[in-house]
């Protein structure tokens, strides 16, 4: 892709937003592997929509607190480029998913002001390969389509990547480009028609006028 930051989409559960994705070049697809999402994919359907996988776009299994037999799982029969851990891993926990797993993490953070942000991603940044920095969670561990406070991320460095997450939709995404630098940017709920039903169109769009900003 030719924009400043690189684009991920998450929640795709069909094959039709999976081709668009791909068709698009966005540098990573997120499939959600936690049961109490209304963007839930099951490890046995998603094979389908991994027959469309290519080498630009990188496959994200997003899972919540995951216990080790269902990352083996996920491992074997998915092949993710990246794990995202979304719920309430800690520094070790996520070290040691790490470990076992061999490969890449992508680490959900929530912020809540500027020291907190401070805090929580030194804890994280030795040890995952992306910070995934979000909303405050409500219900979800993420995909409420809630943004937050983007000028706490003015500035802001880390020794890595870093995505911008929450609430982002194509009337925003200049605003939250501009206030925060953001590198990459992690979208979901913004590019559904209703909870967990993507819209191609809204795909098409959004990566549209990101490449043009």
């Amino acid at each position: 892709m030719n924009n400043l930051f690189e684009i991920k989409v998450c929640g795709i559960n069909d094959k039709i937003s999976m081709k668009t994705a791909i068709n698009c070049k966005v540098d990573y697809i997120g499939l959600v592997f936690y049961q109490n999402s209304p963007r839930n994919i099951t490890i046995n359907a998603c094979k389908k929509l991994l027959d469309l996988r290519n080498k630009t776009s990188k496959i994200v299994a997003l899972t919540v607190n995951p216990v080790d037999d269902f990352l083996y799982e996920i491992k074997k029969i998915v092949k993710p480029d990246y794990f995202q851990l979304h719920g309430e891993e800690n520094p070790n926990r996520c070290q040691d998913i790490k470990k076992k797993l061999n490969v890449p993490l992508i680490k959900s953070i929530n912020v809540k002001n500027k020291v907190d942000l401070i805090r929580s991603t030194k804890q994280f940044e030795d040890i995952c390969d992306i910070l995934l920095l979000d909303a405050p969670s409500e219900t979800l561990p993420g995909g409420n389509g809630k943004k937050f406070d983007w000028e706490i991320l003015k500035g802001y460095k880390s020794k890595k990547k870093w995505m911008l997450a929450g609430g982002l939709n194509i009337d925003n995404i200049n605003m939250a480009i501009d206030v925060t630098n953001a590198p990459a940017i992690d979208i979901s709920s913004g590019l559904e028609i209703k909870k967990g039903k993507k819209d191609p169109k809204l795909i098409e769009d959004f990566v549209t006028k990101c490449k043009n900003l």
